[in-house]
């Protein structure tokens, strides 16, 4: 059974374990292909890489019955305030607005990718193989997957392949399905710091004229920092030692926390957006960054790709996938590329709109800008519409966006 999985899974990073969980079945195994080894240590504390979930991440993980041990390790957003440096408008989001504890959540991303791993190592369901480099695949009434595991060859044949390695994905070009990039002409840089007066259960996002500077709570005295500038700036606060860095940051952040204490390990990566052409062909289907891989400014990367699986899961869960002949399948993967473009659309467009707006110095854009803060945080509709937005709800839904496995 193990080489004739009903479900082939290839990329088994958080997206990928998240789809394996959610498509196994009693009566359907599934086989994910890691090419890392996962169960390394990955940093942790004030040098961790951190993730936020959405809510309708939550519910997702919810309905896998995951949510609990997450809660226990993750913490709350209840309010985000968000500011353009220099300018008067300022918005404020708040949980209790909405009857809700919290707008998101933020987990460290070594803490999130144990507890599933954890999961699927447990699941008689799931086989998982590490250290496993795909390397081809034919197309036909199955799909045959060549890859190599621990320098030793490996084929399984699967009735449906669903393509999670990321944005420099290996699976989709196999498929010959084309991409474009989007250079947005800026980088991020990524770290952790300490302040002296946090502020519990609140994110910020703060516009500067170098770009979107996000800092997301983690708990305690410490946020996760996300600073969006140009190439060259990117490279001259790479430079800069801890102390320097932290002037900087504290320069464009402004005092709302105190001061920065301290800062944990700087990492940093150019900004593209990564846009399938087509998001199934033959038995297969891209998810989350092999489908877009998106700019960070409005977090919705990986909760974007959790709805992707939710739609998966939708479409497959209760039927036999080995039994659907060609033109079931291919209507399948037709209503699922339909209802995730329509979304992943909007999201982009999001996105991009914050970018434009956000990261222009043009100079009539200021006071726009100002104006547009302003009226988000004093026009009930609007404000509900943003945070609807970002909490993964404005697009439609499905069973587990409601908490319910279908």
């Amino acid at each position: 059974m193990k080489n004739n999985p009903e479900i082939a899974i290839v990329g088994g990073g958080l997206v990928g374990l998240c789809a394996a969980l959610s498509l196994q079945h009693p009566d359907r195994q599934v086989h994910v292909i890691e090419s890392s080894a996962l169960a390394q240590q990955k940093a942790t504390g004030l040098n961790s890489r951190s993730i936020a979930l959405s809510c309708s991440s939550v519910q997702i993980f919810r309905a896998l019955g995951l949510w609990s041990k997450i809660r226990k390790q993750a913490s709350p957003i209840r309010t985000i305030h968000i500011s353009s440096q220099g300018r008067w408008g300022v918005a404020r989001l708040h949980a209790a607005d909405y009857e809700l504890e919290a707008l998101g959540y933020v987990i460290e991303s070594s803490i999130l990718g144990s507890l599933l791993l954890d999961q699927v190592k447990h699941s008689k369901l799931i086989t998982l193989d590490t250290e496993a480099e795909f390397e081809n695949a034919e197309y036909g009434k199955t799909v045959k997957l060549d890859y190599r595991c621990r320098n030793k060859k490996k084929r399984i044949s699967a009735s449906l392949v669903v393509v999670a390695d990321g944005a420099s994905s290996k699976g989709r070009a196999s498929l010959g399905i084309e991409h474009r990039i989007t250079d947005y002409g800026q980088s991020a840089v990524i770290t952790n710091v300490l302040v002296s007066k946090p502020v519990g259960g609140t994110a910020y996002e703060r516009f500067t004229p170098e770009g979107p500077l996000a800092m997301l709570p983690l708990g305690r005295d410490r946020y996760a920092c996300v600073w969006t500038h140009d190439p060259e700036n990117t490279d001259h606060l790479m430079r800069l030692d801890d102390q320097q860095f932290a002037e900087a940051l504290q320069q464009g952040f402004g005092y709302r926390l105190g001061y920065i204490e301290q800062i944990g390990q700087r990492y940093s990566f150019p900004l593209h957006r990564t846009e399938a052409l087509a998001l199934a062909k033959y038995r297969c289907v891209l998810i989350g960054n092999a489908a877009n891989a998106l700019h960070p400014v409005a977090g919705q990367g990986f909760n974007l790709a959790l709805r992707d699986v939710a739609s998966l899961c939708e479409l497959f869960l209760n039927q036999s996938i080995r039994n659907l002949d060609e033109p079931s399948i291919a209507k399948a993967l037709s209503q699922y590329e339909i209802s995730r473009k329509a979304e992943q659309a909007k999201v982009v467009r999001l996105g991009d709109g914050l970018v434009s707006l956000f990261s222009n110095e043009f100079p009539l854009l200021g006071p726009i800008r100002a104006a547009a803060l302003g009226l988000l945080d004093i026009v009930p509709a609007l404000k509900a519409e943003v945070a609807l937005s970002g909490m993964g709800f404005s697009f439609g839904g499905n069973s587990m966006l409601r908490g319910q496995m279908p």
